[in-house]
């Protein structure tokens, strides 16, 4: 049975895949492997940790969430989330594709999921994966461009997997009133909507045609870049939103710039979601709102 190894605190444990129910997306996510993992916690749905995909791909064999045992290796196409689930999920609508399960005990995952949630946002959560000898043979390289504008864009999105951009450390600096928390949740939630929404046009079955995504996504852009970049001050990163239009005149290419930002946004938004200590703010919130006897 092929395989991949999750590699936590120098410890290694097997995720068994299953092909037969999602090959396309274990092809793709093990063809961008190995990789350094930054893991993130759940905010509403419960008990699992998740990690951004570097892949855009489509529900295969569609399964409940809820339904779904701990220990379950996961895909959630529409919010592109490779996860493992280490217990019970609270309420949580989605459908999923079911990648693999890990072997034995998980005791561990419980562990590491709680250490997740205390301590998000105020330290490095990393962890390793990569693909076995096994697994190898299932991979999908990514599709090869010829198109400058496309190349330069992949470029961008490549850049922005490696590392947050310097600007993101900039915006943390800044100093002010209600700063830098105000632009860091404004910027993390512009670019996740933003990401969710372009993900959203690569599907008709959202109402809109092939004719009109041009169209949605510039006016897209112009109104998420308004606050990512006029409000926020992440410059570089509404530069490359904007360089997107104008590859959007090649009706030929409209598909590979939706994935590219799907890819790009996406990452922009999880690099951002690892400085924003959650748990606290929860606490913090909790707090406030029992002074106001509202719990």
């Amino acid at each position: 049975m092929p395989s991949l190894t999750f590699t936590l605190d120098g410890v290694a444990h097997e995720i068994e895949l299953f092909p037969d129910l999602a090959p396309v997306t274990i092809g793709k996510v093990i063809a961008n492997l190995p990789a350094t993992l930054d893991i993130h916690c759940a905010k509403i749905a419960g008990q699992h940790i998740f990690w951004h995909a570097p892949v855009v791909a489509d529900i295969e064999k569609p399964a409940d969430i809820l339904t779904l045992p701990a220990g379950t290796f996961l895909y959630w196409p529409e919010r592109q989330f490779l996860e493992l689930i280490y217990g019970d999920l609270q309420a949580e609508k989605a459908q999923v594709s079911v990648l693999g399960r890990l072997t034995g005990d998980i005791g561990w995952l419980k562990d590491f999921g709680c250490r997740v949630v205390e301590n998000h946002g105020q330290e490095p959560l990393l962890a390793e994966l990569s693909a076995n000898e096994d697994a190898l043979a299932l991979a999908l390289p990514e599709k090869p461009f010829t198109a400058p504008g496309l190349i330069a864009l992949r470029t961008a999105r490549k850049a922005m997997w490696q590392a947050p951009p310097e600007e993101m450390f900039g915006l943390l600096r800044r100093p002010g009133m209600m700063i830098p928390y105000g632009p860091l949740a404004m910027a993390e939630g512009e670019l996740r909507k933003l990401h969710e929404l372009i993900w959203r046009l690569r599907s008709a079955a959202y109402g809109i045609g092939t004719g009109e995504r041009a169209r949605v996504l510039a006016f897209l852009i112009d109104a998420f870049n308004a606050r990512i970049d006029g409000f926020c001050a992440l410059h570089a990163t509404g530069k490359v939103l904007d360089d997107a239009k104008t590859l959007l005149s090649v009706p030929d290419d409209i598909d590979d710039v939706i994935e590219e930002l799907v890819l790009f946004t996406g990452r922009a938004a999880a690099w951002l979601d690892t400085f924003i200590p959650w748990n606290v703010l929860n606490e913090v919130t909790r707090a406030a709102l029992a002074r106001q006897n509202l719990r």
